[in-house]
């Protein structure tokens, strides 16, 4: 590698106030050699804000104790930038940050220190925090029952309007190196055959008016669209065992999918929807200050479900993204794993044995684990995934954007689960650089971290790329 790679790590406003900016930004440097802050901005998601998640295992620095972490902005916001938008400025709540601007305190100190500012920003919305935020339920999905979502629409015009003033307020008020806009969830089809993943209910989306439009104006009828997906639920969440209904579940599936091409039209709508709120987030921070770097945080589901993946092709955004952090965390990786395959195997796949599934979708994805599916969450997916998954991102994206693959760090995760150690972080680096990284991000956030994690990060870095 002929410079050196950039070293980014998530922080969230707590850190700093918790431990001082300084102080903060001298550590990170001295025992992880960090030159770039991605710090977390706009946040409903406790993954990325706050102090540690309760009931997990205290990382050695900060309280140990939870925090009032409420979600929303963690750094001022300038009203007049909301006037167009139903929703306007929304700062937390968290007394803890009461007054606390992350991005005016921290750009200053980072600049003495030759670190890089990035502003993370996070569109996750199912968390429920959001029912502190005025008029929010107006943005809202509505699922194939006419029910509202917990998720906001991304078509949802006033919801789009809100993104990019929040965008442009943070443009225009701070000198920012660059800004990463990240958002954890898929399509209609891959939440229902998902079950919803860990975080949401599995319900189909997104029926409002706005995305309504939108099909029929693509020649989609969305009646039948809402019909085939109530179908499809209903098929997910039967408990037959496939011989008494006569065919198998999927089966079953592929006959709606024959009697419904509305589903998969469907789906593509919504994932359409999804990238040009992208191209228009792009489009804006270029056009107030074109040196600001603009990147997607592309969803560790990107890793599990081959759905997913033909929706989430790196070569698409290859014309509106400077850089792309895939998240590829190892160790919390099997656990993920898992959870998918098995919503996979009481859904569509009834029937079908989850080991067999597990090594279908290995093989589909390109993955050579020599693993039990019982056993994915103590082992983890190991530094070969995570090699294997950053050359598929340089490859795709052909030089025409960075990669810097996001690596767990003690990410918080149940007991039974495989834990960061230190020799599994510093081979997890050294893949994602064998894979043609451009740097990593160190994720979820700092206060999740241990300190003897993050010195293995500068230990591999000063063997690999020795200080002259």
């Amino acid at each position: 590698m002929g410079s050196a790679p950039l070293v980014g790590i998530q922080i969230g406003a707590v850190s700093f106030v918790d431990e001082g900016v300084e102080e903060v930004l001298d550590l990170v440097a001295e025992k992880a050699h960090v030159n770039a802050l991605f710090l977390a901005t706009q946040s409903f998601d406790r993954g990325v804000q706050g102090r540690q998640v309760a009931g997990r295992a205290w990382p050695g620095h900060g309280p140990a104790e939870p925090d009032d972490h409420s979600g929303g902005s963690y750094v001022t916001q300038h009203d007049e930038f909301y006037e167009a938008a139903v929703i306007g400025a929304h700062r937390a709540r968290d007394a803890e940050v009461a007054g606390f601007d992350v991005l005016a305190r921290v750009i200053p100190a980072a600049r003495e220190r030759g670190q890089a500012v990035y502003s993370f920003v996070l569109e996750n919305t199912h968390s429920g925090l959001t029912r502190g935020v005025a008029r929010w339920p107006r943005v809202l999905q509505v699922d194939a029952w006419g029910r509202l979502d917990t998720d906001a629409c991304l078509r949802n015009p006033d919801y789009v309007t809100w993104w990019l003033a929040l965008v442009e307020d943070q443009v225009t008020s701070y000198p920012l190196d660059g800004l990463m806009f990240g958002s954890e969830r898929g399509g209609p089809l891959g939440n229902v055959l998902g079950g919803g993943g860990f975080a949401r209910n599995g319900n189909p989306y997104c029926f409002c008016s706005h995305c309504e439009a939108a099909g029929e104006r693509r020649g989609l009828d969305s009646r039948r669209a809402r019909e085939a997906y109530v179908k499809l639920d209903e098929l997910v969440r039967a408990a037959d065992d496939g011989a008494a209904a006569g065919d198998s579940a999927f089966v079953r599936f592929l006959r709606l999918l024959g009697r419904y091409p509305e589903i998969l039209g469907w789906d593509q709508l919504w994932h359409d929807g999804y990238r040009e709120l992208q191209r228009r987030i792009y489009g804006a921070v270029k056009f107030l200050d074109p040196q600001v770097q603009v990147g997607w945080h592309l969803w560790h589901h990107n890793s599990f479900s081959p759905l997913h993946r033909a929706q989430s092709d790196f070569s698409d955004v290859a014309g509106y993204v400077d850089f792309v952090k895939p998240v590829l965390y190892g160790d919390c990786a099997g656990y993920r794993l898992q959870h998918h395959v098995r919503a996979l195997a009481t859904g569509v796949f009834r029937g079908v044995g989850e080991q067999l599934l597990l090594d279908l979708c290995q093989a589909v994805l390109g993955y050579d684990e020599d693993v039990r599916f019982d056993e994915l969450p103590e082992r983890g997916l190991s530094a070969d995934y995570v090699r294997r998954e950053t050359a598929r991102a340089v490859g795709s994206l052909a030089g025409s954007a960075k990669v810097y693959p996001g690596l767990d760090v003690n990410v918080s995760t149940p007991p039974h689960v495989r834990q960061t150690t230190p020799a599994r972080l510093g081979a997890a680096l050294g893949a994602a650089l064998d894979g043609g990284a451009d740097g990593v991000v160190l994720s979820r956030k700092y206060s999740e971290m241990t300190y003897e994690n993050l010195e293995a990060v500068g230990h591999v870095l000063r063997d690999r790329l020795p200080r002259g």
